[in-house]
């Protein structure tokens, strides 16, 4: 099994912008139904089977791919086309900052390993600056489809914040 030495390469970091409020983008981070409705890589669904928001408070969902490229994908790489991923909440500060501690122990050929992912919130007037920052991978590659994956998860966090908002305007 191939040991999971930490790259010296920058953590992943994404700055993004949203109008309203923290909470709004908060409730996304911090609650089962929130969670469960973007964090999902695309052609996957994620379910979330425990959700215990505390400093040292266990997490755990599975993911399965359910469309044909993410299954594609998941043949290609050697992998079950449902990964379970757990961990613990390290730092909650509502509405300020979390950070959830992954344990990478999904990884064919890989020993278990920590992955941090950072989420700070910084209120502007009317507008909230979301800073997220996740550790670099053991090696290049793997650090880069976690920037892709990432990416496209803040892609579906936004427009289900948008979705959301507008289905509270129509209320």
């Amino acid at each position: 099994m191939a040991r999971a030495d930490k790259a010296k390469a920058a953590p992943i970091r994404f700055e993004r912008v949203y109008d309203g409020p923290v909470e709004d983008l908060w409730a996304l981070w911090t609650t089962k139904e929130g969670f469960e409705a973007w964090f999902a890589p695309g052609g996957c669904r994620l379910e979330v089977a425990v959700f215990d928001l505390r400093e040292g408070g266990e997490f755990e969902h599975v993911m399965t791919a359910v469309h044909a490229d993410a299954l594609a994908y998941m043949d290609s790489a050697g992998r079950s086309y449902v990964t379970r991923a757990r961990g613990r909440f390290i730092e909650v500060r509502p509405h300020e900052r979390l950070r959830m501690r992954f344990t990478m122990d999904f990884l064919p050929g890989v020993e278990p390993y920590p992955y941090d992912i950072v989420v700070e919130f910084h209120p502007q007037g009317e507008r909230v600056r979301m800073v997220v920052t996740a550790d670099a991978h053991p090696d290049a590659e793997m650090t880069r489809l976690a920037s892709q994956t990432l990416e496209g998860q803040l892609r579906e966090f936004e427009s289900v914040l948008t979705s959301r908002r507008g289905q509270a305007r129509q209320r």
